[in-house]
């Protein structure tokens, strides 16, 4: 079991001051020059928005290593929306114009990139360089394909959290819930003294796919979504019929319009005060913190909710690496090898000094100067399993997941029973087999 995986810190001379734009394409903002006057142009084609502290990270790792001497200059491209994300970059590389950099998940369509040797091998780049065990192996190990090959480099470490309003709690007569019984019985009160229980943004998709997946976790670990990804299980297997069963109760609960709220909207809707609970990421933990949250909101979070004889520990739940940094084979050449070593080798410092869990261990310096959310965090993180949760959409098929999504809010809703939803989601499983 991997534990103490982060004891963060501030390494001197590592809280660098580049800046970045709020969209569209950036630069970084020192461009050092080689001897012929040249500057190197590395393109970066992002799933995140300009200002997201991923990018204005790399932005400072980069004008630090143009102050010693390199000369790249980094050019972000975001395109925040994932849905137009992906659809662009599959149509960039079908049409042979790959970035030279570019977020992906560990997806069917990365194993199939990687079969055509059109993404670098990551396994074979961090040994060369000798950083391989510097990450942490629950961060690194999630941009693993189902074949075991690594083709992204993670540029933070997230766990997911359900946030609640500790003053309705605390006048529901409620406390956090512990197992997904609880949490149900906790929307029920919550519900009856007038409160909406959950506010989730159903509108982007993963959130709901976050909750269908917890059921089957805690029964099986990763075995069960593996075994729907391989064929040789279904969704109207117990497991696929507890989690639909699970959703069409849990739904009731949830805010109105919830089938359309964007992520955003449903976390303005939870730092507002208007819904009791909200399911995110550590990668919005900034929102939560004493110095950024509204005035008077008494926050605090619990993990995945376990059941009776589950198969995983508590202390196993959402922990990842996100979407990682893929390079083109083509372009990395020995420059830009130097270039990358120099990101990998100084990435996590400059990154944790944001406020945000780092994807490698680094050491822990005087912590006075961070929020004590943030810190509490971190300790969390001490003490995480070695089982984490798989997102089911970077498992599942593209079509697979369009299904389960078409569906998910109208079972939410009651407008689509449980028998109905797993009969759906078989149908495209064995079409996409």
């Amino acid at each position: 079991m991997y534990k103490k995986i982060v004891t963060v810190c501030l390494i001197a001379g590592m809280v660098l001051t580049g800046c970045a734009g709020k969209s569209g394409s950036t630069t970084n903002s020192s461009e050092a020059k080689s001897k012929d006057g040249n500057v190197r142009e590395i393109h970066y084609f992002s799933s995140r928005s300009a200002s997201d502290d991923t990018m204005v990270t790399l932005q400072e790792i980069t004008d630090k290593y143009n102050e010693q001497g390199g000369n790249i200059k980094l050019v972000i491209d975001s395109n925040a929306d994932r849905s137009s994300y992906d659809q662009k970059l599959r149509t960039m590389i079908a049409g042979g114009q790959m970035p030279d950099m570019f977020d992906l998940d560990a997806t069917p369509y990365a194993s199939e990139l990687g079969e055509q040797n059109m993404l670098t091998d990551m396994d074979a780049f961090l040994e060369e360089i000798g950083e391989k065990d510097s990450y942490i192996p629950l961060a690194l190990n999630y941009g693993r394909t189902a074949e075991g090959k690594l083709y992204t480099l993670p540029l933070e470490f997230s766990t997911e959290m359900i946030w609640y309003n500790v003053d309705m709690f605390k006048d529901a007569g409620i406390e956090a819930p512990k197992t997904l019984d609880e949490l149900l019985e906790a929307c029920k009160v919550l519900k009856e003294k007038g409160y909406t229980a959950f506010g989730i943004g159903g509108g982007d998709g993963w959130p709901l796919l976050r909750l269908l997946a917890t059921y089957p976790f805690r029964l099986s670990g990763n075995e069960y979504l593996n075994q729907l990804s391989s064929g040789e299980a279904k969704m109207s297997d117990d497991a696929g019929m507890k989690a639909a069963t699970f959703m069409s109760e849990i739904g009731k609960y949830f805010q109105p319009g919830f089938s359309t709220t964007d992520v955003a909207t449903g976390l303005n809707l939870f730092l507002s005060g208007k819904c009791a609970m909200y399911p995110t990421g550590t990668w919005e933990l900034n929102y939560f913190t004493d110095k950024n949250r509204p005035k008077g909101l008494n926050v605090d979070y619990f993990y995945m909710p376990t059941i009776k004889d589950a198969k995983t520990e508590p202390n196993d739940y959402w922990a990842f690496g996100g979407i990682g940094l893929s390079v083109n084979p083509k372009v990395f050449d020995d420059e830009y090898k130097d270039y990358l070593t120099f990101i990998v080798k100084n990435y996590s410092p400059a990154y944790f000094a944001h406020e945000h869990l780092a994807p490698q261990k680094v050491e822990m310096g005087d912590n006075n100067s961070f929020d004590p959310l943030f810190l509490k965090v971190m300790k969390d993180t001490n003490n995480i399993g070695s089982t984490a949760a798989r997102p089911w959409d970077v498992v599942l098929s593209e079509d697979v997941i369009a299904t389960i999504n078409d569906n998910l809010p109208g079972l939410c809703m009651g407008e689509e029973t449980p028998d109905e939803f797993v009969k759906a989601v078989d149908e495209s499983l064995k079409a996409n087999k």
